[in-house]
């Protein structure tokens, strides 16, 4: 079955207490696209341990061609706040994933009870190793879908003297999520969701007015998973990440 490179990452669950010394793959890994799920809190000074599954295609495609994919390998998560390390678990060892399985790894540590409250987002670094036009291929490549949240980050304001989007609330969301924006007059701004394959699922035009505006937004027709949103005046656009969990 042929996969988009971006459908691999990630599944996560989360488990505040203990360290599992073998992660299992989430069983649900089996669909199509499995983007990153809910971000992740940690408490500054606490233990912190979190199971991600990759979900790796046989092959997917890129631009006009199809790679058929003999593993994959992590080569590094990158933004972790001090005190977190992660370790693999695969078939083949040193963090490599064969085509066509699905793995996991276990990012986990004591957080620095020091200077950590913060969002971190997380970069996963990986190399693609396959076939493509049957010449062994290499390819690289970066996801940055998923953040650790760290102590109290504090509430979220917009700045009232430009166009400006805080994240919707709650997040993730079953039914319905609210997104603020500010808009320094009234005009014309363009709300746009799209799946993670940049496939665009919702759009609509919206009267802003000056100051703060919001948007009530259903998840009724959008299947569970990672989706962007983007608003979008005549000189600035903003896109952020949301999650459904359910219509």
């Amino acid at each position: 079955m042929k996969k988009n490179l971006l459908t691999f990452l990630l599944i996560t669950t989360f488990s505040a207490f203990g360290f599992a010394q073998v992660c299992t793959p989430d069983p649900n890994a089996t669909g199509l696209f499995y983007p990153a799920q809910p971000d992740s809190t940690a408490n500054p000074g606490e233990w912190y341990e979190q199971t991600m599954t990759l979900s790796v295609p046989t092959d997917t495609n890129i631009v006009v061609a199809t790679i058929h994919i003999d593993s994959v390998f992590l080569d590094s998560v990158r933004g972790l706040p001090v005190g977190l390390t992660y370790g693999c678990n695969s078939s083949l060892g040193n963090c490599n994933y064969p085509g066509g399985t699905d793995g996991c790894f276990i990012i986990s540590g004591t957080l620095n009870a020091n200077d950590t409250v913060g969002v971190y987002p997380i970069t996963f670094d990986v190399i693609l190793y396959g076939v493509l036009d049957s010449t062994p291929t290499t390819l690289p490549y970066s996801l940055d879908l998923y953040s650790i949240y760290v102590g109290n980050v504090g509430v979220q304001t917009l700045n009232l003297s430009k166009f400006d989007v805080i994240q919707n609330i709650p997040n993730p969301f079953n039914g319905n999520t609210t997104i603020k924006f500010s808009s320094p007059a009234n005009e014309k701004v363009d709300f746009l969701v799209y799946d993670m394959i940049g496939k665009q699922v919702y759009n609509s035009k919206i009267n802003a007015v000056t100051g703060i505006n919001k948007i009530n937004f259903s998840s009724e027709k959008l299947a569970p998973g990672a989706y962007f949103y983007t608003l979008a005046n005549s000189k600035t656009r903003i896109t952020k990440r949301m999650i459904v969990t359910g219509k």
